[in-house]
């Protein structure tokens, strides 16, 4: 049995708030659009916001230079929320035998970001390697896990990293500017003794038909085609709540839920679709915005003090690729 010993979370440290992003920066879509489209009300951002609100981060290679020098990276957030987990459970670095990781906005080509969140921790040698999958990367992350159960060292940390401001298009008319947060999230898991979480996964698969839907060129902008992800992300996430639930014998209304963290009022729309009940939805994405892989893993990390033994949580994720997984964990 895979479980999750211990859990973690970062965020950058400079916070964006919507005053900030109307009134300095010019985004022009307005606080009602915000209100009623998004429902994010704040985000963080290893950049500065001097230099959001006078580049309108106009070259996403000059973002990528400030957040270095400043000593801010998808590689220094994923050490920090796996420094976290760790403490969580009781694990030092060294015990970790294997490294998985992903991170959509890399600073590097290579080294993978599995071997140099090693390297901050002071992990020593072992299978490190990356296993991207954008948003869905922690239902990946369980699913490979699992699939590797058997061969699976002692302690195994897995993470999920990234930092799309760097990749961010703030001029007046782009909404992506609302959306985007920096941020990381990561797992100890053991298959070896129980934890906090049971890990279940249920589903994952790819729409390679898709595939430019969702898309940041190495040095450009992110960029999606943003009805049709919405309309696909919608009717999949319900999809896969669904799925998992009937799969594992489990009424959806008496569980918990956590969709991907990319949009508040989305995530409502889904609730009134499937009649499910917004106290037992965990979310965070209108504090911290769109984190992207560490949207779900992050929620987990806040919210596990809420939870008591035989809670289940079902989780649902979809992302570029397109890309979908969806999971059960129970709590120990």
């Amino acid at each position: 049995m895979l479980s999750i010993l211990g859990l973690g979370c970062s965020l950058a440290k400079t916070e964006l708030d919507n005053d900030f992003l109307h009134k300095e920066v010019g985004l022009a879509l307005g606080p009602d659009w915000v209100k009623n489209r998004l429902g994010i009300y704040k985000r963080y951002t290893i950049l500065s916001k001097d230099y959001i609100k006078d580049t309108k981060n106009a070259d996403p290679r000059a973002a990528v230079a400030l957040a270095r020098s400043q000593g801010q990276t998808p590689v220094t957030l994923g050490a920090e929320a796996a420094r976290r987990a760790l403490e969580h459970a009781g694990v030092k670095p060294e015990q970790i035998g294997l490294l998985i990781a992903n991170n959509d906005t890399p600073f590097e080509t290579i080294p993978s970001t599995a071997n140099l969140v090693a390297q901050e921790l002071g992990i020593g040698s072992g299978p490190h390697f990356d296993a991207n999958t954008s948003c869905s990367s922690f239902a990946r992350h369980m699913q490979l896990l699992c699939e590797m159960e058997p061969s699976l060292p002692d302690y195994v940390l897995a993470v999920q990293t990234s930092a799309y401001t760097t990749r961010t298009d703030y001029t007046s008319r782009c909404m992506d500017g609302y959306i985007w947060g920096d941020g990381a999230a990561a797992q100890v898991l053991c298959a070896r003794q129980p934890g906090r979480l049971k890990v279940t996964p249920v589903d994952f698969g790819t729409k390679p038909d898709g595939a430019d839907d969702v898309v940041i060129d190495t040095c450009g902008h992110f960029k999606q085609k943003g009805a049709a992800v919405k309309e696909f992300a919608l009717a999949k996430t319900c999809e896969l709540y669904q799925a998992a639930a009937a799969r594992c014998g489990l009424d959806l209304k008496a569980v918990y839920t956590i969709a991907h963290q990319n949009n508040f009022a989305m995530q409502s729309k889904i609730l009134k679709t499937l009649d499910l009940p917004e106290e037992r939805h965990l979310r965070n994405v209108q504090d911290q915005g769109n984190t992207a892989a560490a949207g779900v893993p992050s929620v987990l990390a806040q919210n596990l003090s809420r939870l008591k033994t035989g809670d289940r949580v079902v989780y649902a994720v979809v992302g570029s690729g397109l890309a979908w997984g969806a999971g059960v964990l129970e709590v120990l």
